[in-house]
């Protein structure tokens, strides 16, 4: 099934040129996708193309309504990222537990190094990395 046709960022549907679609493919098999489900579970997505919507929903039958609220983001090398909705806000949260979660993660797939914990995006171009609405601190992974 093809994903990426389309995106919702800030409550609007984009409709995707072909090489915005390949640039969104990109950038999502390079990192590791999370969210932190309503039931404590931690959904994690490793080389796909589907964006967090779209694997949340097809895997995990999670709603749009509940999408809206969940902590998610990604890892990739040096960061952990997290955001909130679809506008890619700031988390009021972000425990101890969830870090390590993803640490053991980065260290699994990235290897050992510092890592900055963003929280939140400033929504940029599609298919390229934002930049963090804040930087949280680091942890070291090893």
């Amino acid at each position: 099934m093809p994903y990426n046709k389309t995106t919702s960022v800030n409550g609007k549907e984009i409709i995707l040129t072909r090489e915005e679609k390949s640039a969104v493919d990109e950038f999502h098999k390079s990192r590791i996708a999370f969210a932190f489900l309503s039931d404590g579970r931690c959904a994690i997505n490793i080389n796909d193309a589907r964006e967090h919507k779209v694997y949340l929903k097809d895997d995990f039958g999670i709603s749009f309504e509940e999408f809206e609220h969940l902590t998610r983001g990604y890892i990739k090398p040096g960061r952990l990222v997290f955001y909130t909705s679809l506008n890619f806000l700031p988390v009021k949260d972000i425990s101890e537990e969830m870090v390590n979660l993803l640490t053991e993660k980065a260290l699994e797939f990235f290897g050992p190094g510092k890592y900055e914990i963003w929280n939140g995006l400033k929504i940029g171009r599609l298919g390229e990395e934002w930049e963090a609405i804040e930087i949280k601190g680091t942890v070291l992974v090893r």
